[in-house]
């Protein structure tokens, strides 16, 4: 019965007013007391959709998919469609979106807010897509059929040929209709249908006389206007005519789009639905695409009405279950006896109690599949199983007496012995035993479900799967596994949960197969698309995916999210968790999949959708066990088709190729086997190359076992060089190298050995984690022990500014070291007394490389002579070298040039900004001047804190040397024998280092000094020394009162000569300045320093501060441990 409703003074998009006439029908239940299907037509429909002569009774009416018992289904004419006599001549005036808005405006009339599903095919579903545009929140479903969201340059170029025929021919829509059936059949379906037949009377062909009946049949019951009004609606589609915006909109609403596409469609390509598809699902994972396979073209949603019937009963097939299946896959580890099982057990009793609806796949409990397998092989050797099966037995039964798994346990006995008696087994026998562990462990956790309430069944995987004979990695026959699921899970009970076997599956005679590497969570995704489950929750013994694992980086961090082709990516560079083919039945439905925690119900885990972030993703992917075959020959320069030689041997061999890499030259190629297949990849490579070994082209074959391949998935080439170059500083070399096509993919193999610091120094690299950097400090002193304080107090600090993570790992002094890998506390000094042990430095140098320590510095605090010759030692170990220690900067030249070859040859740095200017930045000063080509002409100054304190103090007062020296001491100023600062070599030594910044080969014994301290006063111990301090107080008065005038003291180095020369001159003495001059004004312990240029001619270049102190000194170490860590 057709309803009408006035929609008076509407404003079309074009701009024209005119009042509607909008009519629509009804169909069963009444409106407003059931959830609401609102059913648009298409071109040539109208609203009379269902009942004894509707358009689309084969889906709806009463049991039917779109059953009117349960739903009110509403159907609006388009008006002018001519069904109800209201008729529009100006239908250039209109386009899709105004048909849309219409519609709405009636809904809102009926007072209807929300509908459960708008459903429209060709016309009606293009409207249905304007409709959902224009108010994203309108339906829960939105079910386009055979439609698009916008016109296509076909269909508008089909529609124009249309207006053609509607504007010119003498029979407008006779002739319209006959060249519409072509689009909306096939050449495919008319073949079959026609096979170029005759129709004997008419003396036509049969295909001809079929056009002319549809063309007739149109004329008779559709009008000139209203066709011509469908074609003008039909090219205008668009939900993006006034922008973006409306579609964007849509990708974010919560409707649930379901996408129907016909895969023969000529009108609306399925190419166009996949698109929008694929463009959708990216931002949201509530979109799925179903497709019609037929090669009826376009019109086979009217014809093929048990395949829409198929598509469409997830959404109306409510039954008692208004939410869609979720597929809950545990893994071996979940299931384990106590903790795991129990929590399992817990996982899915909540969900029943939650109303959902849960389907379980299990693996096998624990290590089951590995047991049977390695029982198996003892069972064909002859050895003793026996003792391992009990064990087996007595672990998967537990303490679980009232489930009886005997027929499963005896089953297994049978096929032991009888591989036993015959010595081995076939891939099929294989097959059967493994498949014993998911069936244990499904039976049980069936029977423990049972025991709590829960109405779980058991079905056994292999009468769902079935699989072609491949025994070990056998390949599923989908469309009969489909039609398997859907008849099972048909006879279920509403409230049942499944509880099904992973990874085991049968073929077409019924034997047992497996599905291989992964099969257990591939067999969920099955489940889940044969279902068309909401979603596939993969429950495991971690949090989700990481941008590494976190066994091996502690730094790794969780992915929240991923798109199937991120994930899919992950997969195929090793990522455990996933596999390829888990996905491929996923992404067809748009499934997204979580990969949860068993053991931690607050985590989200990871999940995976269609959706993609704009920066994509990184993660780095490990596989072990793996072996480096080789291939080096001379010979083999322009030699054509090595490599292809090399891949067929392998491929003869079922022997997988994962990396191979050579040069252009194929002098040398490199290729990555597992481990296993490492020999019999050798042994063939040496048979197929014989005759290249006799001709000398190929001289080596070579294995190098126990590497690893990390493979850096998301990582752009551009930007690799910081990962591989601080690989290569922490003494990790890769053994080979290789990159995808795409270029953002990454793979390294290194030795097994290196694998954890590699890990762990590319994963800082890329994820901007804070670097960790690992200090060895040797002396615990004055400098020492304040260096560490400040480190701890300063460390939290410097991680949030600058990234950097300081983890002291060792102190030391000569006989004792502390070790904690993950740093030493605050209580160190304790900890020395009481945790620190007898050491040698080859200790030090195998924990660092036991623990995996990455970016290692050495931190020398002593005065120690001895110690400067292990300098070598910690740059072969890979330790980067921080000094305060003077010694090793003045030992003979010799010895100076070597320490920097090999430096440089290890790519290490050595940096003691602190030898001369305690905190003051001289020496860097100095290298850029000198490294800028600025000629340093002198270099003169007070270069010793506590003589600038002692003379400067001495200078002023009115008091003893031997007073202002105590002072000195008692202040800390001094060495605690004060001979070594008055003794002047300190000075010395610090001119010489200048010297040798500036390349000049001056050796200690060159300088000129002036040691302050009598020769009476030399030798003996420092508490005689302190006794006859009076000798001093003689000789420094009487300089002090020779002096000038308004001059002062200060004991200067001066480096002077020309300095272009392989020496110069270097001076320490004891001279007298005006008190105004630069080196006369500084204060107290304070150092002063002049560098002459030939650019600043007599005005030099003066560096003044704070020149002693342990603070300022340790502030100065620990300012060159940061410039390390920034740089390295």
């Amino acid at each position: 019965m057709l309803h009408h409703l006035s929609i008076n003074k509407y404003v079309t998009y074009s701009g024209k007013t005119l009042d509607i006439n909008l009519s629509y029908e009804l169909f069963g239940q009444p409106l407003h007391s059931a959830p609401i299907i609102m059913v648009n037509h298409a071109l040539t429909g109208n609203s009379n959709v269902a009942g004894e002569n509707g358009w689309w009774t084969t889906l709806i009416g009463e049991g039917k998919c779109i059953d009117t018992k349960k739903y009110t289904i509403l159907c609006f004419n388009i008006p002018g469609n001519g069904y109800d006599g209201f008729v529009i001549d100006n239908y250039k005036d209109f386009v899709a979106k105004d048909i849309a808005k219409i519609f709405l405006l009636g809904l809102e009339a009926l007072k209807i807010s929300k509908l459960y599903a708008l459903i429209g095919g060709s016309l009606g579903g293009g409207i249905a897509w304007e409709m959902a545009a224009i108010d994203p929140h309108l339906t829960e479903h939105l079910i386009p059929v055979a439609s698009d969201w916008k016109s296509t340059d076909w269909l508008i170029a089909n529609c124009q040929i249309q207006e053609q025929f509607l504007v010119n021919s003498k029979q407008p829509v006779h002739d319209a209709r006959m060249h519409a059936m072509l689009c909306y059949r096939t050449p495919e379906s008319f073949k079959e249908r026609f096979k170029r037949s005759t129709n004997e009377e008419l003396k036509v062909f049969n295909v001809e006389s079929w056009l002319t009946h549809h063309g007739k049949k149109l004329q008779e019951r559709f009008q000139l206007s209203a066709y011509k009004l469908m074609n003008q609606l039909l090219k205008t589609i668009d939900i993006n005519r006034n922008g973006e915006e409306a579609f964007i909109n849509l990708q974010n609403s919560d409707t649930n789009i379901h996408i129907i596409g016909v895969d023969s469609d000529l009108f609306f390509t399925a190419q166009e639905n996949k698109d929008t598809f694929k463009k959708l699902a990216q931002a949201n994972s509530n979109v799925t695409y179903g497709e019609i396979h037929s090669l009826h073209g376009h019109d086979a949603f009217l014809i093929e009405f048990n395949q829409m019937e198929e598509l469409l009963k997830g959404v109306f097939e409510r039954n008692g279950r208004s939410k869609k299946v979720k597929v809950l896959k545990f893994g071996g580890k979940s299931l384990a006896n106590g903790e795991g099982l129990d929590t399992v057990l817990q996982i899915i009793t909540d969900k029943v109690t939650d109303g959902e609806n849960i389907a379980v796949v299990v693996s096998a409990r624990n290590k089951a599949t590995d047991e049977l397998e390695a029982m198996l092989d003892k069972a064909a050797k002859g050895l003793d199983y026996v003792k391992d099966f009990e064990e087996f037995e007595k672990y998967q039964q537990h303490a679980y007496g009232n489930v009886n798994l005997s027929e499963e346990f005896k089953g297994l006995v049978k096929l032991f012995e009888g591989v036993a008696l015959l010595g081995d087994y076939s891939p099929k026998i294989k097959d059967q035993v493994l498949a014993f562990g998911e069936l244990l462990s499904a039976k049980l956790v069936t029977k423990l479900l049972i025991g709590r309430g829960i109405n779980a069944k058991f079905i056994d995987s292999r009468q769902l799967i079935k699989t072609d004979s491949n025994f070990g990695d056998a390949k599923v026959l989908e469309t009969l596994s489909k039609e398997n699921v859907k008849s099972e899970f048909g006879k279920l009970d509403l409230d049942a949960v499944v509880v099904t076997t992973g990874f085991i599956a049968s073929n077409e005679l019924n034997e047992t197969t497996t599905l291989g590497r992964n099969g257990s969570n591939y067999s969920a995704a099955l489940l889940a698309n044969y279902l068309n489950a909401e979603e596939l929750q993969n429950y495991t013994h971690v949090d989700g995916i990481f941008t590494a694992n976190p066994d091996l980086v502690t730094e790794a961090k969780r992915i929240s999210e991923l798109s199937y082709s991120e994930a899919n990516e992950l997969a195929n560079f090793g990522t455990n968790i996933l596999h390829a083919k888990t996905i491929i039945p996923l992404i067809e439905k748009n499934i997204p999949l979580r990969i949860l925690n068993t053991f931690n119900n607050d985590n989200e885990g990871t999940l995976i959708s269609a959706k993609t972030s704009k920066e994509g993703i990184k993660s780095l992917s490990v596989i072990e066990n793996m072996a480096l075959i080789n291939l080096e020959g001379r010979g083999l320069l322009g030699k054509v088709g090595v490599d292809a030689r090399i891949f067929r041997t392998m491929g003869d061999n079922n022997i997988s190729v994962s990396i191979i890499s050579q040069g252009s030259s194929e002098r040398g190629i490199g290729l990555v086997v597992d481990a296993k297949n490492a020999a019999l990849a050798k042994s063939s490579l040496e048979e197929e190359f014989q005759t290249d070994f006799k001709l000398q082209d190929i001289n080596n074959i070579t294995v190098i076992d126990q590497v690893s391949v990390i493979s850096i998935v998301g990582q752009d080439l551009s930007t690799f060089h910081k990962p591989f170059n601080a690989l290569i500083k922490n003494q990790v070399v890769p053994l080979l190298f290789n990159n995808t096509v795409s270029g953002k993919n990454v793979s390294l193999v290194v030795k097994k050995s290196d694998l954890h610091k590699a890990l762990n120094v590319v994963h800082g690299q890329i994820f901007g984690i804070s670097k960790k950097v690992n200090l060895a400090i040797f002396g615990h002193g004055n400098v020492g022990g304040t260096l560490i304080d400040q480190i701890l107090k300063s460390n939290k600090t410097i991680e949030k500014r600058k990234g950097i993570h300081i983890n002291v790992f060792a102190v030391a002094n000569s006989k004792k070291v502390l070790l904690n890998k993950n740093g030493i506390s605050k209580n160190w000094k304790s900890s020395m007394e009481t945790k620190a042990v007898p050491y040698e430095l080859d200790d030090i140098f195998k924990y660092a490389k036991d623990n995996h320590l990455e970016n290692l510095i050495a931190v020398d605090n002593t005065a120690n002579e001895e110690f400067v010759a292990s300098y070598f030692d910690f740059v072969d170990n890979g330790f980067d070298l921080v000094s305060s220690n003077k010694i090793a900067n003045t030992l003979r030249f010799d010895y100076y040039q070597l320490l920097r070859e090999e430096l440089a040859k290890h790519q290490k740095q050595y940096l003691y900004e602190t030898n001369v200017g305690a905190g003051l930045p001289l020496i860097d000063t100095i290298k850029l001047l000198h490294l800028s080509g600025e000629n340093i002409t002198r270099i003169k100054g007070v270069f010793s804190g506590s003589l600038s304190y002692i003379f400067n103090t001495f200078s002023e007062k009115d008091a003893l040397f031997s007073e202002i020296l105590k002072e000195a001491m008692d202040l800390g100023y001094t060495e605690p024998d004060p001979r070594e600062d008055l003794s002047g070599n300190d000075v010395g030594r610090k001119l010489l280092i200048l010297a040798r910044e500036l390349d000049l080969s001056n050796e200690f014994s060159d300088i000129l000094i002036e040691n302050l301290i009598p020769e009476s006063l030399q030798d003996g111990d420092v508490k005689g020394f302190l006794e006859r301090l009076d000798i001093l107080d003689e000789k420094f008065s009487k300089i002090k009162n020779s002096q000038k005038p308004g001059h002062v003291l200060r004991y200067v180095g001066d480096l002077s000569g020309d300095l272009q020369k392989e020496k110069g001159k270097l001076e320490v003495k004891l001279i007298s300045v005006p008190k105004e001059s630069a080196l006369g004004q500084i204060k107290g312990s304070d150092s002063i320093i002049e560098i002459y240029t030939e650019s600043y001619g007599q005005h030099p270049l003066v560096i003044q501060g704070a020149g002693a102190g342990a603070a300022v000194t340790a502030r100065g170490v620990f300012g060159d441990i940061l410039r390390i860590a920034e740089k390295g």
